[in-house]
């Protein structure tokens, strides 16, 4: 297990950035300048998670260093820069992860208005726009049945423009934000969605429909939100390609609700989403995948968590454990292959797991904190880590991380 030193040094860049940010004029010190480094490692019985884990990996490194500053009483810009090392998904090469001008238009005793333009963090679930950063995690990886890191850029930044307000009740709080703007597809997607990475490109030529309403109850002790997408993503196939040119339509719905105790806290999130595969040909049908995840998390002292959680995630719920779909791709094997069209085994296209673990805050500054999971069927991996047409049905897998924040 080999880590990177380009990671160890972009954390030291990290760390002198906050201690120059301290000694700088007094310009520079209106910016506000935050950062956080996360280091994993994971191990698994069978099957590859972020790199070789089967063998141990440690190819699993987020990086960030973020920035805001109020330009004017209405005006705010803030940005940040994000390396992500994950496995063969994610090289660690630094991105832009968003950059926002946050215009207030309108702010008073009843609630605010406001709007972003630029690269926004796509408000879906409760976790989405903060899953990068390892304290706002109760656990070393987000639920995967919701928020799939193999399609993660698909889902975290748009480019465009949100509306977004407040509005203050007499015992909570309705928050609304909707907008348009081009998602980032990248070579996971394409993976995911059309099986592996084509000669030709899967890109957003339409802006995505993307929002979520959510109402906070007694200062956040209950919380329920709806949010969700509709996007389009256009392939043109290359010249050497086995499948056509066409389109991929996805909507995409997640409902959540959680409680927060003084010492409890219960989440529970569902999602479904339509999947149409429109003239790639006929490998390709629609699906509609569903998924859902039930958590209870106790806070033993101010220190010290733990949590149990259940994931559950079906590719098609009208066919959850994937036998018709294998049915009719071995017809079309046999029809117009000669049996030769390989096929995934069934249980790739679904994802049962139960998970436990726990976290230490070590400091305000420094976090660890240890999951197991013990999980059934392949949906969750990725191709680019994983042959899928020879993984696992029954695995655990094992994994903890260091995170630091300033």
């Amino acid at each position: 297990m080999k880590i990177n030193m380009k990671y160890l040094s972009l954390l030291l860049i990290l760390i002198t950035a906050n201690a120059s940010a301290e000694q700088s004029n007094d310009w520079v010190k209106q910016i506000q300048i935050h950062g956080f480094a996360t280091q994993g490692l994971v191990f698994t019985t069978d099957n590859n998670f972020y790199g070789d884990s089967d063998h141990g990996s440690a190819d699993f490194t987020e990086l960030g260093i973020n920035a805001n500053m109020q330009i004017s009483p209405k005006m705010r810009l803030a940005g940040q820069l994000l390396s992500r090392h994950a496995g063969n998904m994610d090289d660690g090469s630094l991105r832009l992860d968003y950059a926002i001008l946050d215009i207030n238009l309108i702010a008073s005793a009843q609630g605010n208005l406001g709007l972003y333009l630029g690269r926004i963090k796509n408000p879906l679930g409760l976790y989405n726009e903060t899953r990068d950063i390892g304290h706002t995690r109760a656990s070393v990886f987000t639920q995967q049945a919701i928020y799939f890191d193999k399609v993660r850029d698909l889902t975290m930044s748009a480019d465009g423009i949100n509306l977004y307000g407040e509005y203050f009740l007499a015992n909570g709080t309705l928050l609304l934000q909707a907008g348009l703007g081009y998602p980032i597809p990248d070579d996971n997607v394409e993976q995911t969605y059309l099986g592996q990475n084509w000669a030709g490109e899967l890109e957003a030529n339409q802006p995505a429909l993307i929002g979520r309403i959510m109402y906070e109850h007694d200062g956040g002790r209950w919380i329920v939100a709806l949010s969700g997408a509709s996007l389009e993503l256009d392939f043109k196939a290359g010249l050497a390609d086995s499948i056509n040119s066409g389109k991929l339509e996805i909507d995409y719905s997640i409902l959540s609700t959680q409680f927060n105790g003084e010492k409890w806290q219960f989440t529970a999130e569902g999602a479904i989403q339509k999947s149409n595969f429109i003239g790639l040909g006929g490998a390709y049908e629609d699906v509609k995948p569903l998924g859902f995840t039930l958590e209870a998390k106790y806070r033993f002292t101010s220190k010290w968590q733990a949590f149990i959680r259940s994931e559950t995630f079906y590719l098609d719920k009208e066919d959850k454990y994937g036998h018709l779909a294998n049915k009719k791709l071995q017809l079309l094997s046999d029809t117009l292959y000669g049996g030769q069209l390989p096929i995934q085994p069934s249980y790739n296209r679904y994802s049962q797991a139960w998970v436990v673990g726990g976290r230490w805050d070590i400091n305000n500054n420094l976090m660890a904190a240890a999951d197991y999971h013990v999980i059934k069927g392949g949906a969750i991996l990725s191709g680019a880590d994983n042959d899928m047409y020879t993984t696992t049905k029954y695995w655990d897998m094992f994994a903890v991380s260091l995170s630091y924040r300033f």
